[in-house]
């Protein structure tokens, strides 16, 4: 449960939500895009709440990623293309792929993009690629990431993470992570707690507490470092 939310994300920038296990985040996340609505209060994309939306302007305009996609489709490019109107060509796939770190692997299997999901045999890693491309390759004013790149090595994550600033159109993001190196990345940090916003700024300036440092497995009397 959210309490109290009053957040305004400037238009073009990534927010960071930490916090520990049941503090809020995937529920913001789901309320970002209103796979949840609230019980009370709105959410307004560019001034327009997002319930007078219709479902497809909705799809149109925020994407999402989670910690454990669901695919849908016949094969491996249908899965990365499904959702998104008008229906994508094969470049824009692949491109979407790519800045996943996802293409490598898909041309590996037997048929490529063509290979059937049902027979692609899928890591957690690359399943939640495959879950971040569909979202870059739907990807409008919003994208969403709730949790998304858990699964990924730290170099992959990193990989993703320049892929997403430089080649995804999507020009505001908001990203659950549980990474003190995405958090000091973005442009500002959304630390909840119980379910309230606990504190809001740079990852820099938070840093400064304690008690933020330990949501990241940092000790928290440790002074040094910056989670960078």
């Amino acid at each position: 449960m959210l309490h109290g939310i009053d957040l305004r994300l400037p238009g073009g920038t990534t927010t960071a939500v930490v916090g520990r296990s049941g503090s809020g985040k995937s529920v913001l996340a789901a309320v970002a895009g209103r796979l949840t609505a609230c019980d009370r209060g709105r959410v307004l994309l560019d001034g327009t709440p997002l319930e007078e939306l219709t479902a497809d302007a909705l799809r149109r305009e925020v994407g999402h990623a989670f910690e454990r996609p669901a695919l849908f489709g016949r094969s491996v490019g249908a899965a990365i293309a499904f959702g998104t109107r008008p229906r994508p060509g094969g470049d824009a796939v692949r491109a979407a792929a790519r800045a996943a770190g996802a293409d490598a692997f898909v041309r590996r299997l037997p048929g490529g993009y063509r290979t059937p999901l049902r027979d692609a045999p899928l890591s957690g890693g690359e399943l939640q690629r495959l879950g971040l491309a569909r979202a870059f390759c739907g990807a409008g004013r919003v994208l969403v990431l709730d949790d998304a790149t858990s699964s990924l090595d730290t170099v992959t994550a990193r990989e993703v993470e320049r892929a997403l600033a430089r080649d995804v159109r999507a020009r505001t993001r908001l990203v659950v992570t549980h990474r003190a190196a995405t958090a000091a990345r973005a442009d500002l940090v959304v630390w909840l707690e119980e379910g309230r916003v606990r504190a809001t700024g740079p990852h820099a300036l938070l840093w400064q507490d304690p008690a933020y440092r330990s949501l990241f497995g940092w000790d928290g009397d440790h002074c040094g470092g910056t989670g960078r």
